[in-house]
């Protein structure tokens, strides 16, 4: 069979969803896929993400069985997503479950990003994945697209996916319009060996989230032997704005920042912060909807960059996940009988129309509830209303739902649906 590829791929960036996307991409036949990324350094943040049961299915499809070992990642013992505390009390006032229909090997997973990340690159090729590359320019131009580097090197491929995150080039060069809003929420994050809170007892074996009425702080384990915290401080955005003058993305804090502001909650999480050796800060954005993933035929968005709903509810990694198993989907579609992929400007056209058709009325959904929650919750705290007592406090973690909805989405159930009509 005549190998030469008929389709070459340039993925930007490589994060999660991007060598995800790599990895799925390159079962397809006859395809050359290349990952670029602007990082000299292949590295992940250093800090705690969760895959849901729809990432961790998906993974799975893909072959990187890997991904849901024990030993890479950690499931709470109890069999559940996770607990939710008081602050002052440490009681137990909601749990989260997952439904049923989720096998063990399934269930939500807390990963050190950098394990995960790993992981994943064992099942690609190194010399695919290219370093110290930032894009400075894309033009679609007749029966390709090009790519030019800060470097100075330029690349033409067929269909360019970019998956660079939030603050993504590729998007901007086509919506350069699009804004990311600050949801008033300040993000500081710690990983570190579990054994620095040997001390620490009857510390929950549980993820868990302890909530004041203003503030939270979530603690988890994950694999190999690391432990996750990730804090939550609420600020006025309509007010503060001047905080994100010296409050940057992935900036070292001082740990006596996260002391202070839990100073008063329940011993555990004290301890907890105060083990932390260091901290760094992540102000929480989120994007705008785009009418389309999809652009000139031959470019399209992955993940964060497609959809930057702010990572509440921790479905970021998982939507990217299935964005870049859907991308695959689409373009199998498009593999002749021969077992060769014939994907000429239309075909591949309708292929990015298939995956954007599939994907973008899910994941808007998921961004027009979580920026109502951002919006209710700077209401609920600087509108000018009654301070949530106590009880209401209570009664919201006794109440709060499991999106099961996000968490257990069936991607390829999705997609057949819809490409059966097609």
């Amino acid at each position: 069979m005549d190998d030469t590829p008929t389709l070459r791929i340039a993925i930007i960036g490589a994060g999660i969803t991007g060598l995800t996307a790599a990895t799925a991409l390159r079962k397809l036949p006859n395809v050359d896929v290349q990952v670029y990324e602007r990082a000299t350094q292949l590295r992940e943040l250093g800090q705690a993400i969760a895959i849901n049961p729809n990432g961790l299915r998906t993974l799975e499809k893909l072959g990187l069985h890997k991904v849901l070992s024990d030993e890479v990642g950690y499931r709470c013992p109890s069999g559940i997503p996770q607990t939710l505390r008081h602050w002052k009390t440490n009681e137990i006032v909601g749990r989260e479950q997952h439904t049923e229909n989720v096998e063990e090997k399934h269930k939500m997973t807390r990963f050190f990003r950098p394990h995960l990340q790993e992981t994943i690159l064992d099942y690609l090729p190194r010399e695919t994945i290219h370093l110290n590359k930032r894009v400075v320019n894309v033009k679609v131009q007749g029966e390709g697209i090009d790519v030019k580097f800060e470097d100075n090197t330029n690349i033409r491929v067929d269909l360019l996916v970019g998956a660079d995150g939030i603050r993504s080039a590729v998007r901007g060069f086509f919506v350069p319009d699009s804004k990311l809003r600050w949801s008033g929420l300040i993000a500081y994050r710690s990983a570190f060996d579990v054994k620095l809170l040997n001390h620490v007892e009857d510390l929950p074996e549980d993820t868990t989230q302890w909530w004041s009425s203003r503030d939270g702080i979530l603690g988890t384990r994950m694999g190999r032997g690391k432990y996750g915290i990730v804090a939550f401080h609420n600020v006025d955005p309509s007010k503060d704005q001047h905080l994100l003058e010296k409050t940057h993305w992935d900036e070292k804090t001082d740990t006596v920042t996260l002391r202070d502001m839990f100073k008063d909650f329940h011993p555990i999480v004290r301890s907890i912060v105060e083990a932390a050796p260091h901290v760094r800060t992540y102000p929480n954005f989120y994007g705008d909807l785009l009418d389309t993933y999809g652009f000139g035929g031959r470019v399209v968005l992955v993940g964060d960059a497609a959809h930057s709903h702010g990572g509440a509810l921790a479905a970021n990694a998982s939507l990217g996940i299935d964005d870049a198993y859907c991308l695959y989907l689409s373009l199998l579609k498009s593999v002749s009988s021969a077992g060769r992929l014939t994907l000429g400007a239309e075909e591949l056209q309708q292929s990015l129309r298939l995956y954007d058709t599939v994907r973008r009325p899910h994941c808007e959904k998921v961004l027009k509830v979580t920026h109502a929650m951002y919006a209710a919750n700077n209401e609920r705290l600087w509108g000018g209303g009654a301070e949530e007592t106590d009880e209401q406090l209570r009664e919201k973690l006794r109440t709060r739902p499991y999106a099961e909805w996000i968490h257990e989405y069936d991607v390829e159930t999705a997609f057949k649906n819809v490409s059966s009509h097609e």
